[in-house]
């Protein structure tokens, strides 16, 4: 499953105003993330609206990034995009090997939980559900799967939890833990 254009990604969170020029503070989701760049177009998406900003000056500091965007002005201008997501289109990522893919890429895949002889779902085993979204704890990813009930369950992205993503079935295959199914199944 390959993403198109018009889908974007997440990167980064409009901090406070920095000065009296329309800087702002930037705190990136992936510390290690080097796309962010002086004259990227990127989308600032605030409660309001959606802003379509290029950096004009980029600074990475220790705990956040200092940004200038082009057309921001003064503190008043930095102001209106605070506590704004910074995204931009998929299709900037840097690309992977082949074996390697982005968690983004597996939303909407559905999830198994894995039978414990072979490490694969049974053949007539139904999904569990499918993954709705991810989010960071610092510590780790965490798939968000949707379950066909409506219930949401939280699975570390970790190898004692996941089994493996299959990205041409596709598919996610949980470990096979009781906790991933409910007693009455």
């Amino acid at each position: 499953m390959s993403k198109t254009s018009t889908e974007r990604v997440e990167l980064a969170k409009v901090g406070r105003p920095h000065g009296v020029y329309g800087d702002v503070r930037l705190y990136l989701f992936n510390a290690d993330s080097e796309i962010l760049e002086e004259g990227l177009t990127v989308y600032v998406r605030t409660e309001r609206q959606v802003h379509e900003l290029k950096i004009e000056r980029y600074r990475q500091g220790p705990k956040f990034a200092m940004v200038k965007f082009k057309g921001i002005q003064g503190r008043e201008g930095a102001e209106s995009i605070k506590h704004g997501i910074v995204e931009v289109d998929f299709d900037l990522l840097p690309e992977l090997d082949d074996d390697e893919f982005y968690l983004i890429e597996a939303i909407g895949y559905p999830v198994y939980v894995a039978a414990e002889e072979d490490g694969d779902p049974a053949a007539d085993a139904p999904a569990i559900g499918t993954i709705d979204r991810f989010f960071e704890t610092g510590a780790n990813d965490v798939l968000v799967v949707k379950r066909h009930d409506g219930s949401e369950l939280f699975v570390p992205y970790v190898e004692h939890a996941v089994s493996y993503v299959d990205v041409e079935a596709p598919a996610v295959v949980l470990q096979p833990l009781e906790i991933w199914t409910p007693a009455d199944e």
